[in-house]
């Protein structure tokens, strides 16, 4: 699972290997009449983020540096794009967009444009590993008409940056960004008669990335200690008067622990290694019942409890609680190491 992640994360942060799951693009080297046009952004906020809704909230400054020679990156020309915002956010709404400033340099050819942007995307986060999952923030942007046979972005590393001010509750951040510029495959005419129908176009994609984690043991523990617990009292239950009360109240604990993950989480097809450390002390406190159940049928059939039994039962309790301590030790070891 971490393997997968790490592979997935990689994978959207290189400019030069598909997206996983996505259409290929025709090409990754750049076009040979494709322009330049140097973009950038500086990420001044995070209002919301909703792993189990999908989507993030946020606030950004944007801008672009091109020769207005070579392309009219603002449509200003063009009659059915005049006064359009010229850009746009893959996967994302626009909520708004101010413009900051705008100069221009004719003697070295040079036009500059700022915007202050508030947008909201819709993301699928990969939540295989919470709680310890890690996520990279990608802010996606093209330009709204001209594709990458006409216009490549060339990112800004010099001057994008995050506010030292985001900040993410429940998440740290890591303070180095990426940035890169990719094919984003387009494989419809959409209708368009001047196009077949098996028209494929590509558009340059530029991406922002900020790298979002949860860590440590910690986390864990934090979430897992009220089932640990219930989970301690099964075994403690056999040297208790009426053991049948510890256990359906650790298998209700247990059975609420599951309602509270499932809570936080989006409807996915795979197991979450919360669910799956949820799942294996159901599974121990079921079968901690079951034993309870078939053991006085087994091996207290005369109603006295001599000494061998006494021994077995002590060693039943203590192989099941052997089990479990190595299988969720080894469990959140390796998770935490491969993560």
């Amino acid at each position: 699972m971490a393997t997968n992640l790490s592979n997935n994360l990689k994978n959207t942060m290189d400019p030069n290997v598909p997206d996983t799951g996505k259409t290929a693009s025709e090409s990754f080297s750049v076009p040979p009449n494709s322009k330049k046009v140097t973009i950038g952004t500086y990420l001044e906020r995070i209002e919301d983020l909703n792993i189990k809704d999908s989507h993030w909230t946020y606030e950004f400054y944007l801008w672009f540096k091109w020769n207005p020679n070579e392309i009219d990156l603002l449509g200003e020309k063009d009659l059915s794009h005049k006064n359009e915002l010229p850009f746009t956010i893959v996967n994302g709404d626009i909520l708004k967009a101010d413009l900051v400033d705008r100069y221009s340099d004719s003697s070295n050819h040079i036009e500059y444009i700022q915007y202050f942007v508030k947008a909201k995307s819709t993301q699928f986060f990969d939540v295989s590993l919470y709680p310890i999952d890690k996520h990279d923030l990608i802010i996606p942007i093209e330009h709204k008409w001209i594709d990458r046979k006409n216009l490549y972005f060339e990112p800004d590393t010099k001057d994008s940056k995050v506010s030292s001010r985001v900040m993410i509750n429940g998440y740290e951040k890591e303070n180095d960004i990426k940035l890169i510029e990719k094919p984003h495959a387009y494989k419809s005419a959409r209708g368009n008669p001047k196009f077949s129908s098996d028209y494929k176009t590509d558009f340059s994609q530029y991406r922002m990335a900020v790298r979002i984690y949860k860590g440590g043991f910690s986390v864990i523990l934090k979430l897992f200690l009220i089932l640990y617990i219930a989970v301690l009292v099964t075994f403690i239950a056999p040297f208790a008067p009426d053991p049948s009360r510890y256990t359906v109240g650790a298998l209700f604990t247990a059975a609420g622990g599951s309602y509270i993950i499932s809570s936080k989480l989006p409807s996915t097809n795979i197991f979450s290694l919360a669910e799956i450390i949820n799942s294996f002390c159901i599974i121990i406190i079921v079968a901690m019942i079951a034993i309870f159940g078939i053991l006085p049928s087994l091996i207290f059939k005369d109603g006295v409890l001599d000494a061998f039994e006494k021994k077995m039962t002590m060693l039943i309790n203590l192989t099941m609680f052997s089990f479990f301590i190595l299988l969720n030790a080894l469990l959140i070891y390796f998770a935490i190491s491969y993560s």
